[in-house]
């Protein structure tokens, strides 16, 4: 064997085992990257620590993960390591099939470019804007059971050569574990913001249940008795009763439904209260305090939202009541006396919210002795069985004629039977009940 051949082979053995280390410190890599990939869940912090593994593996100048935005349709560039990482953290995007990584995002494919300049798909827009100088991409898609999450890069081999297709095979091994991490820490950010959204929910249902009152510690009560019972569909709602004293003889009593469901309707109703009871105050006949409610809720009104509502004013030494409708289900009159039930109609008018102008009519009933007045939402007459078959009006008068002793009783005894009805289905709307009882 000549000299020369013997340093050709000496040559081609020291490049073998130059790969070999190679090949070795890659997957040396990979377990380290798969500790990595267990020790944290911010997405960020997660992906800085994986792309410094894999800069370092691949032996390039710089490189990036950029993220699918499922609802803009275009890849954010989530971190950026290099020369020119921070400027293109901070505003780099590109669409789908924009650019190399555009084009490896939207044929789910690996690719490399020995060349930049010799491919047409290359971006050149952030050289220009950046001064850096591409030469040789890699790029891997990061998909995890199925879904595309995103694009790996390395740009620039350190050792002036070009990335070639046994750099992309590692590479996208590489790539493989990056995206079940890159899935896992978005999973556990969606479950955190979540509990933080349920904890928020909790709150909110926790304030609005204390804008309703649980007892009704009234002057005059001697003669009457008031019990009522909300149940929102969800942890919030927009369903409410009030009861306040307009004066030591005089009671205004109100049940409201705002349309729709959830932390709108929540935020909704809690206004309305506060505006009903300042209001209510500046008048003692119920239909002024329904106009000018109406008038500001129709001036305010956003994206459709409106609420049904009765109103009554309750003489506390008389037993007269004064009630006015704005499109909400007419109480029911319970005479025990005779068993005689009652729907107290009077001109409904429409829901508050939707016109300033609209005309209340206002119309008296007065209490004897064993009379009970109940108020109560759509909810309980929406209420569904498993047939598919609502709560029906005369399944509420039916409980209205029952056996019970108190007005609690007999709010209890109707929310049971339309519990009962609606079996193991899941509850559809809010459900809001109030009972007077005269004495």
């Amino acid at each position: 064997m000549s000299t020369e051949e013997l340093l050709k082979k000496i040559d081609d053995m020291q490049a073998e085992i130059n790969e070999l280390q190679r090949k070795a410190n890659f997957f040396s890599s990979l377990i380290d990257m798969s500790v990595l990939l267990t020790s944290t869940f911010d997405l960020d912090e997660l992906i800085r620590k994986v792309l410094e593994i894999s800069q370092s593996v691949m032996n390039s100048e710089a490189s990036s993960v950029m993220l699918l935005n499922d609802e803009k349709g275009v890849l954010e560039c989530r971190v950026a390591l290099g020369r020119v990482g921070k400027t293109l953290e901070e505003s780099f995007t590109l669409k789908l099939g924009q650019g190399i990584a555009g084009w490896v995002a939207e044929h789910r494919q690996p690719v490399v470019v020995p060349d930049v300049m010799q491919d047409g798909r290359f971006y050149s827009g952030t050289d220009k804007r950046t001064g850096f100088t591409t030469r040789s991409i890699m790029a891997a898609p990061l998909i995890a059971q199925g879904k595309l999450l995103g694009v790996a890069e390395v740009v620039n081999p350190l050792d002036g050569r070009s990335f070639n297709e046994e750099d992309l095979q590692l590479f996208g091994t590489f790539c493989r574990g990056v995206s079940v991490a890159v899935q896992n820490a978005q999973m556990h950010l969606a479950l955190l913001n979540n509990q933080r959204f349920q904890q928020q929910l909790e709150l909110a249902s926790t304030i609005q249940q204390g804008f309703l009152p649980r007892s009704f510690n009234l002057s005059g009560a001697g003669k009457f008795e008031i019990a009522a019972m909300n149940q929102p569909a969800s942890l919030v709602g927009g369903d409410f009763y009030d009861c306040i004293e307009l004066r030591p003889d005089l009671l205004g009593i109100t049940i409201g439904d705002v349309s729709g469901k959830g932390m709108p309707a929540a935020l909704y109703m809690a206004r309305l209260i506060s505006d009903f009871r300042f209001q209510a105050h500046q008048a003692e006949d119920p239909v002024p305090t329904i106009k000018i409610l109406n008038q500001m809720l129709s001036e305010r009104s956003q994206q459709g939202m409106f609420v049904t509502m009765v109103y009554m004013t309750l003489d506390a030494i008389h037993g007269r009541i004064n009630y006015v409708n704005g499109g909400h289900i007419p109480p029911i009159l319970f005479r025990r006396s005779t068993g005689e039930l009652t729907r107290l109609y009077v001109s409904e008018g429409i829901p508050l919210g939707i016109l300033s102008d609209t005309r209340f009519e206002e119309a008296q009933h007065v209490l004897i002795s064993g009379d009970t007045v109940v108020l109560f939402s759509d909810g309980i007459l929406d209420a569904k069985n498993s047939k598919g078959e609502k709560f029906s009006l005369r399944q509420v008068e039916n409980a209205v004629r029952g056996d019970w002793r108190s007005p609690r009783e007999l709010v209890n005894r109707i929310v049971k039977a339309v519990t009962t009805h609606a079996g193991n289905e899941r509850q559809f709307d809010d459900i809001t009940i109030m009972a007077l009882n005269w004495h």
